[in-house]
């Protein structure tokens, strides 16, 4: 499978209002669908303010957790930092590094 290449750095401003706008998409639309639901099978069911109000808060919670899944993808680390032990050499470690580079250089050309 082929990597997309990205077209916008990370850190750039169109990027941040993407974010925002997947923020609020992601936390209104689980709340609308609750609050339609809650509202629709409270005058089925005769109980309309108690299937609202318990509806409602489960779409909250919902949107709350797609915010937190969302912020979580958008700053976790693509990398970890490499932890070199202290017995190795620096030379010996910028030849671990370049190694491990070429290596996925190549396998990079295979695909």
């Amino acid at each position: 499978m082929k990597k997309r290449k990205r077209i916008v750095k990370p850190d750039g401003t169109v990027s941040t209002l993407v974010l925002i706008t997947q923020i609020g998409i992601g936390m209104m639309t689980p709340i609308a669908l609750c609050a339609v639901a809650g509202y629709f099978l409270g005058k089925w069911t005769g109980l309309e303010a108690p299937v609202f109000i318990v509806l409602m808060f489960f779409g909250i919670a919902v949107g709350y957790r797609n915010v937190w899944v969302m912020v979580r993808k958008y700053t976790k680390d693509d990398e970890p930092e490499e932890v070199i032990p202290e017995h190795l050499s620096e030379a010996e470690a910028e030849f671990r590094k370049w190694k491990e580079e070429k290596k996925n250089t190549a396998d990079g050309s295979k695909e």
